[in-house]
């Protein structure tokens, strides 16, 4: 359980990389997103924007579809893409890699959004929630496209189990008009 004593004066927002294609002689990482996938990005930056939840730092794997989704979040949210900084820890990387690239953006500002993959972001935004999220329904919380945002202390000890407080899961899918 969380504690009260401790000031949550952070964020760390987790996205998951859109619906990707998976064309024949396309290696994994040079996957691209679909058109489905650039429209959840879209939705996703949209959202950001009209909730008043813009990043400050991103921190991206190096995985196409993880760019791409990070690129089209930010240009639809009003941001600059060219601030992304991408981190190859983060493309299907250990436990403690993907710990260490995330706690090096501690001190670069107030809002971080990390996009990745699954199933390490789930593993890793069940393990820090302090109350289990509801579930979507489906296969996985952490759809394509989906977004979870948690408050936290900071972002070097504040990722520790139970120490993030849920403040919001975004399925595009549930944004805007159109299907998904």
């Amino acid at each position: 359980m969380l504690c009260s004593c401790l000031p949550m004066k952070n964020e760390i927002l987790f996205l998951r990389h859109g619906k990707a294609a998976n064309p024949a002689g396309v290696s994994d990482v040079d996957r691209p997103l679909k058109p489905r996938g650039i429209r959840q990005a879209c939705r996703i930056g949209a959202w950001l924007k009209d909730n008043d939840a813009l990043p400050d730092v991103v921190l991206s794997s190096i995985a196409k579809r993880a760019q791409d989704t990070a690129r089209h979040t930010l240009v639809q949210a009003g941001l600059d893409p060219e601030t992304i900084r991408l981190d190859k820890r983060l493309y299907f990387d250990t436990d403690a890699h993907l710990t260490a690239a995330v706690a090096a953006c501690d001190g670069a500002g107030k809002r971080l959004l990390v996009v990745g993959h699954n199933p390490w972001m789930e593993e890793w935004v069940l393990n820090l929630a302090d109350t289990p999220p509801a579930h979507p329904g489906g296969n996985w919380y952490m759809k394509t496209g989906a977004l979870m945002r948690f408050a936290v202390t900071n972002f070097r000890d504040g990722l520790k189990p139970g120490q993030g407080r849920l403040l919001d899961h975004v399925l595009p899918r549930n944004l805007g008009d159109g299907d998904l």
